[in-house]
């Protein structure tokens, strides 16, 4: 299309469609019942992208059409986007802040003020992906962890109206430019998953996001030239009757419900067989994408559109269907961080309830009076401000460590954890990334990059190796192993973040520990260590299948192997499981040892049991933390009253004062 053609029919922006209302609804169900029951449907996180076909489609049929009746203007069409997004948003952050206020720590009050901030200046998509990582926070306990979604729109609400008023200025085709944007970003999208296997860049980056967006406004193109839509639909259907001989009975409506079915069975595929652990958005994108393209392009009065979406309840859940994202997940979240565990099936229906009632009136209450009345500039800037001042107040608490001052009564807080974002006192973490030390005397190395302290001293390479080899599970055991070890064994570390000691074994969102637990395989067999430590998180992965990867080890002739067995893994961090039932009612009386707050989905007890028997079998050397850390009356919680001395500094990461404890009742040989 270029500015040279005809304007359209008025009635095609203005015409309402309630089976798109319809569609809305189905997202939101998808998303909000995987996100409180997500077995039912492991796919339903695909909501969000049905979302955005949505978005593209209605979105760019405005502008298309203004453009093309020479009536666009930006100010008007962010002032829309101010009437339509920021009332209800303002409203659920100010909420957020408030009971965080009151409810959260000083480190989760920290992050949910970056991520107030980061959702109030829709950049939510790029702060979450800037602090992922192996050590960020569950998802489960990111109340504003949705935003995501609603940066990667309003991303697009910037870039795509510029885009398209230079090109209808230099009269470049907009059908084509949809087109070129779209496989542009579907490329990054597939690029980043299968090449890069950077899955948090596929899934955040507004680049590898866009090409679902661009299919609605393909669709949205479509739509308004219906002329020429029509005619090729027309030539469509004639060759399609032609070859199967359908009759001249079987007409385009036909055609069109067989679409609208067609496009539903995509959503259902992407629903059940797309899980949290299928490489995304990547080609399964395609599915929920091209589901909801099929069901928009199908039309109003196509079958499943016509009987379903058109549906009088999904229609209602369409209306509500912006409030009801983003009430959901922040009740959800909430009670999860109150509860220091995932909360009973009840209080999840409890949640879902009260998202409705909140959904439904923040829509009549606040949307629906916004909408109807008139709505000028003074008011957008007077949202403006509001939404500004609420993103200033979240960067504050976050720049001011979670505000602590509230919660004055706790007597020892917890610095940090690991990935969290006021960290106070690194040195609480047992984790040890620095580079390792290097032979420098070895050929091929450029001494000009590396320093003295960088490389091992004669002393330490004339002792026999010590090599640690696992996750961060490992890495925590490292600063026992340094005091302990250290003047015995040259300490080597090829311990990676995420990846268990594990060979031959397939980790969907960690390719590269493929490649990196086959260096170190090699590494292992050519320098031949005097002791090889084997360590993980053996609760997070199928352990056994460790068994293949030891017996590998022993028929290359390597069998100086201590295989160390699980920690023991609370149900929240720790310094939160005291929280809630010792410091917040002022109790000092922290206990030493803990029978309770475990995970009792990752039973660390049966693994290690189950692993001492397997390492028997195998003629390996077996070292349970389970039996230097707990006994009868429970596990070891503290080794003193400062944050540091803690057991762990999250769910289960020792602290350098555990560790070295821990180390200090191996066996010293």
């Amino acid at each position: 299309m270029t500015s040279s053609q005809s304007p359209r029919d008025s009635a095609a922006h203005t015409e309402y469609r309630p089976d798109i209302d319809g569609l809305r609804a189905l997202a939101i169900i998808f998303v909000v019942i995987y996100h409180a029951f997500p077995a039912v449907i492991t796919g339903g996180f695909v909501g969000v992208d049905i979302f955005f076909v949505i978005s593209g489609y209605l979105i760019s049929k405005i502008i298309y059409t203004q453009l093309d009746l020479n009536s666009f203007s930006f100010m008007q069409f962010y002032i829309r986007r101010i009437k339509r997004i920021f009332p209800a948003l303002f409203l659920v952050l100010t909420f957020c802040f408030v009971f965080g206020w009151f409810n959260l720590l000083a480190d989760e009050f920290a992050q949910l003020g970056l991520h107030i901030a980061g959702g109030a200046s829709f950049i939510a998509n790029l702060v979450l992906w800037n602090e992922s990582g192996y050590f960020d926070n569950i998802s489960e306990v990111k109340p504003l962890l949705h935003l995501w979604s609603l940066g990667i729109e309003e991303q697009f609400y910037f870039f795509w109206p510029i885009l398209l008023f230079f090109s209808y200025k230099k009269k470049i085709n907009f059908l084509l430019l949809g087109l070129m944007v779209g496989v542009i970003s579907f490329c990054a999208n597939l690029y980043e998953i299968y090449h890069a296997f950077n899955f948090t860049a596929a899934f955040y980056s507004p680049i590898t996001r866009f090409w679902e967006l661009m299919v609605g406004s393909v669709l949205a193109y479509a739509a308004l030239n219906r002329s020429t839509t029509h005619e090729l639909l027309q030539s469509y259907f004639g060759v399609i009757n032609q070859h199967l001989k359908l009759g001249p009975s079987f007409n385009e409506v036909c055609i069109r419900s067989g679409v609208s079915v067609l496009g539903f069975v995509f959503l259902l595929a992407g629903i059940t067989l797309i899980t949290k652990e299928t490489a995304f958005p990547g080609y399964w994108a395609l599915l929920p994408v091209f589901g909801a393209a099929l069901l928009i392009a199908a039309g109003e009065n196509a079958l499943i559109n016509r009987i379903v979406l058109a549906n009088r309840l999904l229609v209602w859940i369409g209306l509500i269907s912006f409030p009801l994202y983003l009430w959901h997940w922040p009740l959800l979240s909430f009670a999860h961080l109150l509860q220091g565990k995932i909360p009973s099936a009840e209080i999840r229906f409890g949640m879902i309830a009260a998202s409705l009632l909140l959904a439904a009136a923040t829509y009549y209450l606040i949307e629906k009076p916004i909408r109807t009345n008139r709505f000028n500039k003074t008011k957008a800037a007077v949202l403006l401000i509001l939404l500004m001042t609420v993103g200033y107040v979240g960067l504050n608490t976050y720049q001011r460590d979670g505000l602590s001052f509230r919660l004055n009564q706790i007597r020892f807080r917890l610095p940090q954890t690991l990935q969290a974002l006021s960290i106070k006192d690194p040195a609480a973490s047992a984790l040890d990334n620095a580079p390792a030390k290097i032979n420098c005397s070895l050929p091929g190395i450029d001494l000009s990059t590396v320093s003295a302290h960088d490389c091992l001293t004669q002393e330490e390479l004339h002792r026999p190796a010590l090599f640690i080899w696992g996750d961060s599970y490992a890495a925590h055991l490292n600063p026992g192993y340094e005091q302990y070890f250290g003047d015995k064994y040259r300490i080597t570390r090829v311990f990676y973040n995420g990846c268990p000691p594990i060979m031959d074994a397939e980790f969907p969102s960690r390719k590269n520990c493929t490649v990196k637990n086959e260096q170190v395989f090699k590494q292992i067999l050519n320098e031949r260590p005097a002791k090889l430590v084997i360590a993980a998180n053996w609760t997070d992965y199928d352990w056994q299948q460790i068994e293949a990867t030891i017996i590998k080890l022993q028929e290359a002739g390597y069998r100086s192997i201590d295989l160390i067995g699980p920690a023991p893994v609370w149900s929240d961090s720790l310094y939160k499981q005291l929280y809630l039932r010792y410091l917040i009612d002022r109790d000092s009386n922290i206990p030493y040892r803990m029978s309770f707050g475990f995970n009792k989905e990752r039973d660390f007890f049966v693994i290690d049991a189950a692993m001492a028997k397997m390492a028997q079998r195998l003629d390996v050397h077996y070292i349970s933390i389970v039996k230097i850390l707990c006994n009868a009356e429970g596990c070891i919680t503290r080794f003193g009253e400062t944050a540091d001395k803690l057991e762990s500094v999250d769910a289960g990461h020792f602290t350098k004062t555990t560790s070295r404890y821990v180390v200090s009742q191996f066996p010293q040989k």
